[in-house]
């Protein structure tokens, strides 16, 4: 991390088709549409290389970003038929967090819609090199 400076958490969220998702391409970060795309980037830390209009929402604290994910769950997925259930993936998001880890997820709704929620820490352990896209 840069100068020893705690991160903070970038939140974001894409719900769509999954043939839209699986268009890896896409999802690239030297695809010429990556930056004006939505889709989410293959490797999480990648959305800091995307504009600030796609952050959902920034948190200081592990556990206020973990929350949202949970959140994010509770409005779209039968959360009753999570395996592990719901609190443990939210308690390890926790831990991942509060080392600087980044947290993705996903999961399939009706039909062939695809919900993908993310967590990164900014600045991240994984792309040092990115900017912060709010800053």
């Amino acid at each position: 991390m840069s100068g020893g400076r705690p991160p903070h958490f970038h939140a974001y969220s894409w719900t769509g088709p999954k043939p839209d998702f699986d268009r890896e391409r896409d999802r690239r970060p030297e695809s010429p549409g990556f930056a004006a795309s939505d889709l989410p980037p293959l490797q999480v830390a990648h959305w800091l290389r995307k504009p600030g209009r796609f952050v959902r929402a920034t948190y200081e604290a592990p556990g206020e970003a973990a929350a949202w994910l949970a959140e994010r769950v509770r409005e779209s997925v039968a959360v009753e038929r999570l395996r592990p259930p719901l609190d443990a993936q939210v308690a390890l998001a926790v831990q991942t967090l509060g080392w600087g880890g980044d947290i993705g997820w996903g999961a399939y709704l009706t039909g062939t819609r695809f919900l993908s929620l993310a967590v990164v820490a900014c600045p991240n352990r994984a792309d040092p090199s990115a900017r912060c896209p709010l800053r």
